[in-house]
């Protein structure tokens, strides 16, 4: 006997002289969501129940070889040898799997990893940092109208929490001295300015408690991130760190996306503005976008950063593959980034000379090179 399934049915066949007679027919049920589950299963090499059913059949041969996990001992049929009747022979419409299929491919797309709210994470990250960095500036510029000099300790969040407390220069320092003795130090002996009177520093409270409002923010979303990286990628993750590996998820447009990307390519995400301006106008590459953010590369002298982002770069692409495919221990990716790391810091780099290569497009023959001059006399045209 021979087992035969179809999306709309499995057929159990029995050979009658040279061909195969279909003996009987399980039908599947007439709704598109259950058959897009069979379709996917059957697609994952997962066998049906109705297909479990005939387990106890004298069964020979089967049309594929997911079924042989059933059926050890039967053999694989060709397709050819036997013919079953269609769909619409055992009332099913074509309309029922144009359905399914687009239900499965829902459902394949929904089966990937769970990085889409990694994605608006980091994107909310990236506008709370934009939002931040305008009211601080703002602050300062308001500021610098009365005090001038105090400006500078005005991307400490204390002094941000002092402000929203009292802004006046007086009530300020009395603040700062009692809630914040480590933020005083820093300050020192300011000479504080005498403000007119009916001076309103209102405004500045007010947006000093929207700088604290986005702090807060801010790091609550840098939790959220944390949390989903330990779920979604944790190999990448352990790595890179969770920040950092939510950035190059959020650059790659998706984890599935960063895994297939080339290390050369991980190394430069986040760097698109000075990759393209380098391809046009020439000059230096980019060596790290978001990468430069690590530590271990933003902490190193400017010639050396670009060997420890590659280095990095490598670690991170495994590691992605890892979340992404599965399997894997990134211990051993870890240990030996953590040494590479220490050599790089202790080497020698030299001075690089030169200005830098030349785009392709500025090499090859389609390259504009200007029009040779031609220093042949040439005679005047004669008149007619």
């Amino acid at each position: 006997m021979l087992i035969h399934t179809q999306w709309y049915g499995t057929f159990l066949l029995d050979r009658m002289g040279e061909g195969w007679l279909v003996v009987e027919f399980f039908e599947a049920q007439k709704d598109a969501q259950k058959i897009a589950l069979e379709l996917n299963a059957i697609a994952n090499g997962e066998i049906l129940e109705r297909e479990e059913g005939l387990k106890g059949k004298p069964v020979t041969h089967v049309s594929e070889e997911r079924l042989k996990k059933i059926f050890p001992q039967a053999q694989v049929a060709e397709l050819w040898d036997f013919d079953v009747p269609h769909a619409h022979e055992k009332g099913y419409p074509v309309t029922l799997i144009l359905e399914a299929n687009t239900l499965k491919a829902s459902l394949k797309k929904s089966e990937g990893p769970k990085d889409s709210n990694i994605m608006s994470a980091v994107g909310a990250l990236t506008d709370i940092d934009s939002s931040l960095n305008l009211v601080q500036e703002r602050i300062k510029e308001w500021y610098a109208k009365h005090w001038s000099e105090i400006t500078e300790f005005f991307d400490d969040r204390d002094m941000l929490s002092a402000l929203s407390m009292d802004p006046h220069p007086d009530g300020l320092m009395k603040v700062i001295r009692s809630e914040y003795p480590e933020l005083a130090e820093k300050i020192g002996s300011l000479n504080i300015p005498t403000l007119e009177d009916g001076i309103d520093l209102s405004g500045i409270t007010s947006l000093a408690t929207l700088a604290q409002s986005l702090w807060s923010s801010r790091e609550n979303m840098e939790s959220y991130v944390e949390g989903e990286m330990a779920i979604v990628a944790p190999k990448l993750a352990d790595v890179a760190g969770p920040l950092i590996g939510a950035r190059l998820i959020h650059s790659a447009g998706g984890l599935m996306r960063l895994a297939k990307l080339p290390s050369s390519t991980v190394q430069v995400l986040g760097a698109e503005k000075m990759f393209f301006k380098f391809l046009k106008e020439g000059g230096k590459p980019p060596k790290h976008g978001v990468l430069f953010q690590h530590p271990w590369v933003h902490s190193l002298p400017v010639t050396k950063r670009g060997k420890m982002a590659r280095s990095i770069a490598s670690a991170a692409s495994l590691a992605c593959r890892m979340d992404a495919y599965g399997g894997g221990d990134p211990s051993g990716i870890k240990e030996r980034l953590e040494k590479r790391a220490k050599a790089v810091a202790e080497m020698e780099v030299k001075k690089p000379s030169g200005g830098g290569r030349q785009p392709p497009f500025r090499e090859g023959w389609w390259a504009n090179k200007g029009r040779p001059k031609d220093n042949r006399r040439r005679g005047k045209r004669k008149r007619r």
